[in-house]
């Protein structure tokens, strides 16, 4: 079994790649992507191990066709249907993040808010959260991205369930029932940052 680090970092990886060819490089040596990813270079080819043999000894790795790779390991070689629900300080930054992503379409955004619907976040349309089911039936999405309170989100989480929605990160961590054969992510601010710190105060000074 494929460890989730390891895909994780393939993540790392790619937007590494990314920045080398937009500088015009061809090729890139572990060494190299190991210092701008902030690891081994070991820990960069055992990761690429996992999935067949990459790069040209002595020269290291081609990058448009690692590129090419990690974006088909990944299934971003293709665009990646999204929904968001909750378009407040946070979620209005993620959506324009996102919509900076070159391989997630945005396909609408969600909030319970009357203000905000028929507004826009870049090419967004803010919709009313009441609309999201009949909506997932007519434009099917593969993710959703919740950024609502927590109080909120089991709601969220069954009707983007009926609606055929299979992967969810909630930015509001929730007590919740997830439907089985959904995934779901919780992305904690306050605990990636004492993870952080946690992990900062261990290094030798």
């Amino acid at each position: 079994m494929i460890p989730e680090a390891t895909i994780r970092r393939l993540s790392v990886y790619l937007r590494c790649l990314r920045r080398a060819k937009a500088r015009g490089e061809d090729m890139a040596l572990s060494s190299l992507l190991a210092h701008r990813c902030g690891v081994s270079a070991s820990l960069v080819r055992k990761d690429l191990s996992y999935f067949g043999g990459f790069g040209i000894k002595g020269k290291g790795y081609r990058v448009d066709e690692l590129i090419r790779s990690i974006e088909g390991i990944l299934g971003i070689d293709r665009p990646i249907r999204v929904v968001q629900i909750g378009v407040g300080n946070l979620g209005s930054a993620i959506l324009r993040y996102l919509q900076q992503v070159p391989y997630f379409k945005i396909l609408a955004a969600f909030d319970i808010d009357e203000r905000k619907w028929g507004k826009r976040v870049g090419e967004v349309e803010i919709r009313s959260c009441g609309e999201l089911g009949e909506f997932l039936r007519e434009n099917p999405a593969e993710l959703g991205v919740i950024s609502i309170p927590p109080d909120g989100v089991q709601d969220v989480i069954d009707t983007l369930w009926r609606g055929g929605v299979k992967g969810v990160m909630s930015f509001a961590l929730a007590e919740i029932d997830v439907p089985e054969g959904m995934v779901l992510q919780f992305v904690d601010i306050a605990s990636e940052l004492e993870f952080l710190y946690y992990k900062a105060k261990k290094q030798k000074k």
